[in-house]
Protein backbone atom coordinates (compact mmCIF):
# COMPACT_ATOMS: atom_id res chain seq x y z
CA UNK A 1 0.00 0.00 0.00
CA UNK A 2 2.72 2.58 0.88
CA UNK A 3 4.49 1.59 -1.98
CA UNK A 4 1.43 2.22 -4.14
CA UNK A 5 0.63 5.45 -2.82
CA UNK A 6 4.11 6.70 -2.62
CA UNK A 7 5.82 5.68 -5.91
CA UNK A 8 8.78 4.73 -3.43
CA UNK A 9 11.05 1.30 -3.86
CA UNK A 10 11.18 -1.33 -1.14
CA UNK A 11 14.75 -0.14 -0.28
CA UNK A 12 13.98 3.23 0.32
CA UNK A 13 10.83 2.65 1.93
CA UNK A 14 12.90 0.55 4.40
CA UNK A 15 15.28 2.72 5.20
CA UNK A 16 13.19 5.23 5.94
CA UNK A 17 11.07 2.65 8.55
CA UNK A 18 14.66 1.97 9.30
CA UNK A 19 13.26 -1.61 9.26
CA UNK A 20 16.22 -4.27 8.18
CA UNK A 21 15.93 -5.50 5.00
CA UNK A 22 17.01 -8.82 5.88
CA UNK A 23 13.61 -9.06 8.58
CA UNK A 24 11.39 -7.94 5.79
CA UNK A 25 12.82 -10.45 3.15
CA UNK A 26 12.69 -13.07 5.80
CA UNK A 27 9.21 -12.35 6.46
CA UNK A 28 8.09 -12.45 3.12
CA UNK A 29 9.97 -16.12 2.44
CA UNK A 30 8.20 -17.18 5.32
CA UNK A 31 4.78 -15.83 3.92
CA UNK A 32 5.35 -17.57 1.00
CA UNK A 33 5.92 -20.66 2.38
CA UNK A 34 2.64 -20.48 4.11
CA UNK A 35 4.60 -20.40 7.87
CA UNK A 36 3.19 -17.65 9.07
CA UNK A 37 -0.44 -19.17 9.48
CA UNK A 38 -1.89 -20.25 12.61
CA UNK A 39 0.53 -17.80 14.72
CA UNK A 40 -2.15 -17.13 17.15
CA UNK A 41 -3.25 -20.91 17.20
CA UNK A 42 -1.60 -21.43 20.69
CA UNK A 43 -2.39 -17.76 22.02
CA UNK A 44 -4.91 -18.50 25.70
CA UNK A 45 -8.31 -17.68 24.30
CA UNK A 46 -8.02 -17.80 21.01
CA UNK A 47 -10.48 -19.30 18.90
CA UNK A 48 -7.98 -20.74 16.19
CA UNK A 49 -5.86 -22.35 19.24
CA UNK A 50 -5.28 -25.94 18.26
CA UNK A 51 -7.78 -28.62 19.63
CA UNK A 52 -6.23 -30.97 22.04
CA UNK A 53 -7.53 -34.40 20.10
CA UNK A 54 -5.51 -32.45 17.06
CA UNK A 55 -2.36 -31.85 18.85
CA UNK A 56 -2.76 -36.28 20.57
CA UNK A 57 -3.55 -36.86 16.58
CA UNK A 58 -0.30 -35.10 15.69
CA UNK A 59 1.57 -36.92 18.11
CA UNK A 60 0.54 -39.87 17.68
CA UNK A 61 1.02 -39.76 14.08
CA UNK A 62 4.87 -38.48 14.04
CA UNK A 63 5.76 -41.23 16.69
CA UNK A 64 4.51 -43.79 13.93
CA UNK A 65 5.95 -41.87 10.88
CA UNK A 66 9.35 -41.34 13.01
CA UNK A 67 11.83 -40.31 10.31
CA UNK A 68 9.63 -38.09 8.33
CA UNK A 69 10.54 -34.25 8.65
CA UNK A 70 7.57 -31.54 10.13
CA UNK A 71 6.71 -30.13 6.90
CA UNK A 72 6.02 -33.62 5.16
CA UNK A 73 4.05 -34.50 8.28
CA UNK A 74 1.81 -31.66 8.12
CA UNK A 75 1.02 -32.57 4.18
CA UNK A 76 0.75 -36.30 4.78
CA UNK A 77 -1.44 -35.56 7.92
CA UNK A 78 -3.42 -33.39 5.30
CA UNK A 79 -3.51 -34.95 1.74
CA UNK A 80 -2.96 -38.74 2.59
CA UNK A 81 -4.65 -39.41 5.78
CA UNK A 82 -6.70 -36.73 6.88
CA UNK A 83 -5.53 -37.18 10.32
CA UNK A 84 -5.18 -33.39 11.17
CA UNK A 85 -5.52 -30.28 8.83
CA UNK A 86 -2.55 -28.16 10.52
CA UNK A 87 0.13 -26.04 8.75
CA UNK A 88 3.57 -27.09 8.63
CA UNK A 89 4.20 -24.32 11.23
CA UNK A 90 1.73 -25.48 13.46
CA UNK A 91 2.55 -28.77 13.54
CA UNK A 92 6.26 -27.76 14.40
CA UNK A 93 4.98 -26.08 17.45
CA UNK A 94 3.25 -29.20 18.27
CA UNK A 95 6.09 -31.60 17.79
CA UNK A 96 8.10 -28.95 19.74
CA UNK A 97 6.28 -28.87 22.54
CA UNK A 98 6.29 -32.68 22.74
CA UNK A 99 10.02 -32.85 22.29
CA UNK A 100 9.63 -34.96 19.49
CA UNK A 101 10.69 -32.46 16.62
CA UNK A 102 14.18 -34.76 16.29
CA UNK A 103 13.37 -37.77 16.42
CA UNK A 104 17.10 -39.40 16.11
CA UNK A 105 19.37 -38.15 18.56
CA UNK A 106 21.18 -34.67 17.94
CA UNK A 107 24.65 -33.90 17.55
CA UNK A 108 26.89 -33.82 21.34
CA UNK A 109 29.65 -31.52 20.77
CA UNK A 110 29.90 -30.84 24.65
CA UNK A 111 33.55 -29.61 26.01
CA UNK A 112 33.42 -32.75 28.46
CA UNK A 113 34.31 -36.48 27.07
CA UNK A 114 32.15 -39.13 27.40
CA UNK A 115 31.85 -41.94 29.47
CA UNK A 116 34.48 -44.50 28.17
CA UNK A 117 32.40 -47.34 26.39
CA UNK A 118 31.82 -50.49 28.24
CA UNK A 119 31.93 -52.89 25.82
CA UNK A 120 32.63 -53.53 21.87
CA UNK A 121 30.15 -51.19 19.27
CA UNK A 122 28.69 -48.54 21.82
CA UNK A 123 31.01 -46.40 20.68
CA UNK A 124 32.86 -45.88 17.27
CA UNK A 125 35.65 -43.26 15.74
CA UNK A 126 36.59 -42.46 12.40
CA UNK A 127 38.57 -39.58 10.56
CA UNK A 128 40.38 -39.58 7.16
CA UNK A 129 44.45 -40.43 6.97
CA UNK A 130 45.93 -38.52 3.59
CA UNK A 131 48.19 -40.98 1.53
CA UNK A 132 50.21 -40.47 -1.49
CA UNK A 133 51.01 -43.09 -3.85
CA UNK A 134 52.97 -42.43 -6.92
CA UNK A 135 51.74 -38.62 -7.56
CA UNK A 136 48.14 -39.14 -6.73
CA UNK A 137 46.37 -38.31 -2.69
CA UNK A 138 44.50 -40.91 -1.82
CA UNK A 139 42.02 -41.13 1.42
CA UNK A 140 42.25 -44.04 3.96
CA UNK A 141 38.85 -44.15 6.14
CA UNK A 142 39.07 -45.96 8.79
CA UNK A 143 35.70 -47.27 11.62
CA UNK A 144 37.57 -48.06 14.68
CA UNK A 145 35.66 -49.65 17.64
CA UNK A 146 36.22 -47.63 20.71
CA UNK A 147 36.48 -50.54 23.43
CA UNK A 148 38.58 -52.42 21.57
CA UNK A 149 40.71 -50.56 19.27
CA UNK A 150 39.94 -53.11 16.53
CA UNK A 151 39.38 -51.58 13.06
CA UNK A 152 35.57 -52.60 12.38
CA UNK A 153 36.02 -51.81 8.61
CA UNK A 154 38.16 -49.54 6.33
CA UNK A 155 38.52 -48.49 2.76
CA UNK A 156 41.32 -46.36 0.45
CA UNK A 157 39.11 -43.48 -1.37
CA UNK A 158 40.48 -41.85 -4.40
CA UNK A 159 37.88 -38.99 -3.33
CA UNK A 160 37.24 -37.28 0.36
CA UNK A 161 33.36 -36.53 -0.80
CA UNK A 162 30.75 -36.79 2.38
CA UNK A 163 29.18 -39.42 0.15
CA UNK A 164 32.46 -41.91 -0.37
CA UNK A 165 33.17 -41.73 3.72
CA UNK A 166 29.31 -42.10 4.38
CA UNK A 167 29.42 -45.29 2.40
CA UNK A 168 32.29 -46.47 4.70
CA UNK A 169 30.63 -46.53 7.75
CA UNK A 170 27.23 -47.57 6.24
CA UNK A 171 28.81 -50.90 5.51
CA UNK A 172 30.55 -50.81 8.58
CA UNK A 173 26.96 -50.34 10.25
CA UNK A 174 25.45 -53.26 7.62
CA UNK A 175 28.30 -55.70 8.27
CA UNK A 176 27.98 -55.72 12.04
CA UNK A 177 24.42 -54.70 12.45
CA UNK A 178 25.41 -52.30 15.37
CA UNK A 179 24.58 -48.91 16.33
CA UNK A 180 27.23 -46.97 18.16
CA UNK A 181 27.76 -43.23 18.82
CA UNK A 182 29.90 -42.16 16.02
CA UNK A 183 32.42 -39.72 16.81
CA UNK A 184 34.06 -37.58 14.14
CA UNK A 185 35.97 -34.46 14.09
CA UNK A 186 34.60 -31.07 11.87
CA UNK A 187 35.15 -31.54 8.36
CA UNK A 188 33.33 -31.01 5.97
CA UNK A 189 32.31 -34.56 5.63
CA UNK A 190 30.77 -34.88 8.68
CA UNK A 191 28.54 -32.16 8.20
CA UNK A 192 27.29 -32.53 5.29
CA UNK A 193 23.91 -33.86 4.04
CA UNK A 194 25.06 -37.12 3.65
CA UNK A 195 26.33 -37.87 7.02
CA UNK A 196 23.31 -36.34 8.67
CA UNK A 197 21.35 -39.04 6.77
CA UNK A 198 23.10 -41.55 7.61
CA UNK A 199 22.69 -40.96 11.44
CA UNK A 200 18.96 -40.24 10.96
CA UNK A 201 18.29 -43.45 8.79
CA UNK A 202 20.41 -45.68 11.35
CA UNK A 203 19.34 -43.68 14.34
CA UNK A 204 22.60 -42.81 15.56
CA UNK A 205 24.07 -39.92 18.13
CA UNK A 206 26.46 -37.87 15.95
CA UNK A 207 29.43 -36.68 18.27
CA UNK A 208 31.65 -34.25 16.90
CA UNK A 209 34.76 -33.24 19.05
CA UNK A 210 35.26 -29.54 19.98
CA UNK A 211 37.53 -27.54 18.02
CA UNK A 212 41.08 -27.55 17.94
CA UNK A 213 40.78 -30.57 20.15
CA UNK A 214 41.93 -33.15 18.24
CA UNK A 215 42.38 -35.77 21.41
CA UNK A 216 38.81 -36.25 21.37
CA UNK A 217 39.37 -38.44 18.47
CA UNK A 218 42.68 -39.66 19.43
CA UNK A 219 42.21 -43.73 19.23
CA UNK A 220 41.55 -43.66 15.28
CA UNK A 221 44.36 -40.76 14.78
CA UNK A 222 47.07 -43.36 16.87
CA UNK A 223 46.03 -46.30 14.65
CA UNK A 224 46.79 -43.82 11.37
CA UNK A 225 49.97 -43.27 12.76
CA UNK A 226 50.77 -46.30 13.38
CA UNK A 227 49.67 -47.23 9.79
CA UNK A 228 51.74 -44.33 8.50
CA UNK A 229 54.50 -45.97 10.46
CA UNK A 230 54.45 -49.59 9.53
CA UNK A 231 54.16 -48.24 5.78
CA UNK A 232 57.07 -46.04 5.92
CA UNK A 233 59.48 -48.51 4.45
CA UNK A 234 57.14 -49.84 1.57
CA UNK A 235 56.87 -49.38 -1.79
CA UNK A 236 52.87 -49.15 -2.59
CA UNK A 237 53.14 -47.87 -6.17
CA UNK A 238 49.73 -48.28 -6.96
CA UNK A 239 46.26 -48.60 -5.38
CA UNK A 240 45.74 -51.84 -5.53
CA UNK A 241 49.02 -52.88 -4.20
CA UNK A 242 48.48 -50.15 -1.40
CA UNK A 243 45.30 -52.14 -0.34
CA UNK A 244 46.28 -54.76 -0.26
CA UNK A 245 49.25 -54.14 2.20
CA UNK A 246 46.54 -52.09 4.16
CA UNK A 247 44.33 -55.07 4.28
CA UNK A 248 47.30 -57.17 5.54
CA UNK A 249 47.91 -54.74 8.02
CA UNK A 250 45.10 -54.22 9.65
CA UNK A 251 44.47 -57.98 9.78
CA UNK A 252 47.73 -58.03 11.51
CA UNK A 253 46.47 -55.21 13.72
CA UNK A 254 42.92 -56.66 14.88
CA UNK A 255 44.25 -60.19 15.33
CA UNK A 256 48.12 -60.33 16.66
CA UNK A 257 49.54 -56.97 17.41
CA UNK A 258 49.32 -56.54 21.47
CA UNK A 259 48.20 -53.24 22.38
CA UNK A 260 49.60 -51.52 25.31
CA UNK A 261 45.95 -50.18 26.70
CA UNK A 262 44.43 -53.47 26.67
CA UNK A 263 46.54 -55.19 28.52
CA UNK A 264 48.79 -56.42 26.02
CA UNK A 265 46.04 -58.63 24.43
CA UNK A 266 45.06 -58.26 20.89
CA UNK A 267 42.08 -55.65 19.45
CA UNK A 268 39.87 -58.50 18.34
CA UNK A 269 40.33 -60.15 21.61
CA UNK A 270 38.18 -57.14 23.20
CA UNK A 271 36.02 -56.96 20.25
CA UNK A 272 34.53 -60.53 19.43
CA UNK A 273 36.87 -62.69 21.78
CA UNK A 274 36.72 -63.59 26.05
CA UNK A 275 39.97 -61.10 27.04
CA UNK A 276 39.27 -61.46 30.97
CA UNK A 277 39.61 -65.47 30.24
CA UNK A 278 42.66 -64.54 28.51
CA UNK A 279 43.63 -62.32 30.94
CA UNK A 280 43.04 -65.74 33.25
CA UNK A 281 45.18 -67.77 31.04
CA UNK A 282 48.37 -65.73 31.51
CA UNK A 283 48.23 -65.65 34.81
CA UNK A 284 47.90 -69.12 35.53
CA UNK A 285 50.89 -69.84 32.74
CA UNK A 286 52.59 -67.53 34.81
CA UNK A 287 51.97 -69.26 38.15
CA UNK A 288 52.45 -72.97 37.07
CA UNK A 289 56.10 -71.16 35.50
CA UNK A 290 56.80 -70.14 39.15
CA UNK A 291 56.20 -73.34 40.71
CA UNK A 292 58.27 -75.18 38.03
CA UNK A 293 60.98 -72.62 38.50
CA UNK A 294 60.88 -73.01 42.34
CA UNK A 295 61.43 -76.77 42.03
CA UNK A 296 63.90 -76.79 39.56
CA UNK A 297 65.83 -74.22 41.69
CA UNK A 298 65.32 -76.41 44.92
CA UNK A 299 66.06 -79.68 43.18
CA UNK A 300 69.44 -77.60 41.69
CA UNK A 301 70.43 -75.82 45.11
CA UNK A 302 70.35 -79.80 46.74
CA UNK A 303 72.24 -81.10 44.18
CA UNK A 304 74.95 -78.35 44.70
CA UNK A 305 74.63 -79.00 48.42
Amino acid sequence: MTKARTGWTVRRILKRLGFPKSRYYDWRAREDGEVLEDLVSGARGSPYAILAEEKEAVVEYALKHPKEGYRRLAWMMVVDEDVAYLSPSSVYRVLSDADLLYRWKRSNRSGSPPPEPGGPNERWHTDLMYLRIEDTWYFLVTVLDAYSRYVVHWDLLTTMTAAAVRLVVQDALKKTGASPQIVTDNGSQFKAKDFKELVRDFELEHIRIRTYHPESNGKVERFHRSTREALDEIELRNLGRAREIIGRWVEFYNARRLHAALHYLPPAEYWAGDPEARIRERKEKLAEARKHREQVNRTRLQAAA
